[in-house]
């Protein structure tokens, strides 16, 4: 594959943030401290696949439509979902922890949101919204592993990640096609593409300078590129090539 990165100061201005598979959409100004840009992928997009909701009478009743499997989702001018982007390089420091925890549901049997990231020993509040037994099953490399049975709607439980780690695998163990990718980083400069590849980066107290920028997709793999920010402000813009 060949890979194109650009990278240029950014104009703050009004974007709204398309629903990205049922979540709703979000209405946000980009502020000045903040790094955006748009991941695209240009070539075939294969089509996606129907799973095999039979096992689980719940799921087939709640999507009646049906579910596809996870892969290349690309939108609007060929902008992909789901790509994580972390800036490298950042000042070596201790950030603090976010008291607000991340949260991972389990609703229409998929996972909500599909790819996230939170930083290290940050709450993950995982709910099950699903009148079905799932199991929120995490397999790191780094972390410690877990799997706990969730089989009434309305359950929570609260799980944390203490050692950085990439693409964190999740799953259920009841229902196959649920995966979601979790990152578990020492910093806040982190984000996901909404389903239109767009993305917003806060770069809130992060100083001036060259940063690398690491992004990866669950298909395509991960790819680098660097930024500048001035003015506490940056872009960047990635396309995949077939």
């Amino acid at each position: 594959m060949i890979f194109s990165i650009v990278a240029a100061l950014v104009v703050t201005s009004p974007m709204a943030v398309p629903a990205l598979l049922g979540e709703e959409p979000t209405e946000h100004v980009l502020t000045p401290a903040s790094m955006s840009g748009v991941i695209t992928f240009d070539g075939e997009v294969p089509e996606l696949g129907g799973l095999d909701l039979s096992p689980d009478p719940f799921c087939v009743d709640g999507n009646p439509a049906g579910l596809r499997e996870h892969g290349l989702i690309v939108g609007a001018d060929g902008g992909l979902a789901n790509v994580f982007i972390q800036l490298t390089g950042v000042p070596d420091e201790k950030y603090d922890t976010p008291d607000e925890a991340v949260t991972i549901d389990q609703r229409g049997c998929r996972y909500f949101p599909h790819v996230f990231g939170m930083m290290k020993r940050q709450d993950i509040k995982i709910l099950n919204s699903d009148a079905t037994l799932h199991n929120i099953h995490a397999v790191p490399r780094e972390n410690r592993e877990f799997n706990v049975g969730m089989p009434n709607k309305g359950m929570e439980i609260e799980k944390t990640f203490k050692k950085v780690e990439d693409a964190i695998l999740i799953k259920c163990d009841v229902h196959p096609w649920m995966k979601a990718y979790a990152f578990c980083l020492e910093h806040p400069y982190f984000a996901v593409t909404d389903e239109n590849g767009k993305f917003e980066l806060r770069t809130a107290g992060l100083p001036d300078g060259d940063y690398g920028v690491k992004i990866w997709h669950e298909v395509l793999g991960t790819a680098t590129g660097e930024v500048s920010v001035s003015g506490g402000a940056a872009s960047f813009d990635h396309e995949w090539k077939e």
